[in-house]
């Protein structure tokens, strides 16, 4: 099997394993959203970044060096695997003292017992770091999507029993543990690898100058990307903390689906292709275009059907984060691009890149958002200062990669400019519905209908590149002569 195939195949997959979760997590999160308060959500919106943040220390960037690293041996996978085990017991016991302070601070007493119940799932998520690992490293994505689907669904269920059944914020607390330990099982019942005993401070050695800056730029992503539930909460409420998370989850469905779907793909794709730097950069701008055919409508969509979709499905309790969604989705629209320009530094031996920008990003953004929390009392223009703060990412990032990648920014903007012309006449056509319906559930599904028609005949009238090649692989699949 070729590298075509073999990618046509891993993304198939990692579409199917993003998209299975996505949907699971979306019609759990509708039922859970009715059955649950926006205060709910708003105290494990405020523990979110605690438990994003541990599992990246535990990591350390590991994961990618051994991805990277051709011929890992069974050394290297042990080391890692025990550094992991004893780095996230650690911080569990950290966490789990602090969990009075954190209460405190917050001024929410139940977060004691939530945070040490719910930070039980860092310890189980580093059980199986390796073996994920490993799957990634030999593109096995066919029995990672079903280890992911199988439990999620069955956390999701056992969480909805528990809400319907007056568990509260409990039933989250029960997704995402039950999540942590359904994953670990299996990926240890499949993964077939199992660690030696051996600890090697050689290896350890070995990744540290990769691996740091990687380190150092997931946990500064860790904490700005989770930094608004903390603010919101301090400078607002907790039910304010609920509407946030339930916008940012709603436009991260597709955002995430999409960028996971190539990045999962993309990292060991071109890594294996790195010496050879013209094919890397066609494949790498062949991913950026596909990105971007499906990023720009699934996102000006959103922002279009934001109001019908929420009162539709979550109910009028809700409302408040319709404007929260239609401005996150803005970010959402290219949030996936600055993933795939960082994994295309990373294959070429480049984490220090994305740390320096990293760094600099963060000082626009800690500037930002006091300034705004200064002059403004408004939740919305926060939300907006991450929409500059994502815009301006990207612009830093495409121009560090013109210099260092030879990916020129002129290039991208060509990828990049006809599937965002067109999504965007979609979404004009789409909004002209608004005129003539005004039952919410009515404006949902023919506003998505107008939408979707107009990308597609479009594209199709074109005979837009990937779309042509979406056509193409649909066939082969199918047994249709070409």
């Amino acid at each position: 099997m070729d590298l075509k195939q073999r990618t046509e195949k891993a993304l198939i997959w990692s579409f199917v394993d993003k998209f299975g979760q996505q949907i699971i997590y979306f019609v759990s999160g509708i039922i859970l959203a009715n059955l649950l308060m926006p205060g709910d959500y708003g105290k494990i919106g405020v523990l979110t970044i605690f438990i994003v943040l541990s599992n990246i220390l535990i990591d350390s960037g590991f994961s990618s060096a051994l991805i990277r690293k051709k011929g890992a041996t069974d050394q290297d996978y042990s080391t890692i695997f025990f550094f992991n085990l004893i780095i996230s017991v650690l911080f569990y016991f950290v966490l789990y003292f602090s969990a009075v302070g954190i209460a405190s601070y917050f001024e929410i007493p139940d977060l004691i017992s939530i945070s040490r119940v719910l930070f039980l799932s860092i310890v189980f998520n580093s059980l199986g770091l390796i073996q994920q690992t490993r799957m990634f490293k030999e593109i096995r994505f066919t029995e990672y999507a079903r280890i992911n689907i199988v439990s999620l669904t069955i956390s999701s269920a056992v969480a909805i029993w528990y809400a319907a059944n007056g568990g509260g914020v409990w039933a989250l607390v029960v997704q995402t543990l039950g999540l942590s330990i359904l994953k670990t099982i299996l990926l240890w019942a499949y993964g077939r690898w199992f660690p030696k005993f051996i600890f090697s401070f050689a290896s350890i050695k070995e990744f540290l100058g990769y691996s740091a800056n990687l380190l150092g730029t997931g946990i500064l992503n860790a904490i700005f990307n989770n930094i608004y539930p903390l603010i919101i909460a301090k400078s607002f409420s907790t039910a304010t903390v609920g509407f946030y998370t339930q916008a940012h989850k709603l436009q991260d469905i597709p955002s995430a689906l999409i960028a996971n779907i190539f990045r999962s793909v993309a990292f060991p794709v071109l890594s294996s292709i790195n010496d050879d730097k013209p094919r890397l950069l066609r494949v790498f701008g062949k991913y950026i275009r596909t990105t971007a055919f499906f990023i720009f409508p699934i996102m000006m969509l959103l922002i279009v059907v934001a109001n019908p979709l929420i009162i539709s499905l979550i109910t009028e309790k809700w409302s408040a984060s319709v404007p929260m969604l239609q401005v996150l989705s803005v970010a959402g629209m290219f949030s996936p691009f600055i993933i795939l320009y960082y994994d295309l530094f990373n294959t070429e031996g480049r984490s220090d890149i994305n740390f320096k920008i990293e760094i600099a990003k963060k000082i626009f953004l800690v500037a930002a958002i006091a300034i705004t929390l200064f002059y403004s009392d408004l939740i919305i223009n926060l939300i907006w200062v991450w929409v500059a703060y994502t815009l301006l990412s990207l612009v830093a990032t495409a121009i560090v990669s013109s210099r260092v990648a030879g990916y020129k920014v002129s290039l991208f903007v060509k990828d990049i400019a006809p599937y965002f012309f067109v999504a965007l006449i979609s979404a004009a056509l789409s909004l002209t519905t608004y005129l003539f319906v005004a039952n919410s559930w009515a404006q949902l599904v023919v506003v998505t209908l107008i939408f979707a028609i107009s990308y597609i005949a479009i594209v199709a009238i074109f005979k837009m590149e990937i779309w042509l090649e979406c056509l193409s692989l649909a066939k082969r699949k199918l047994g249709i002569k070409q």
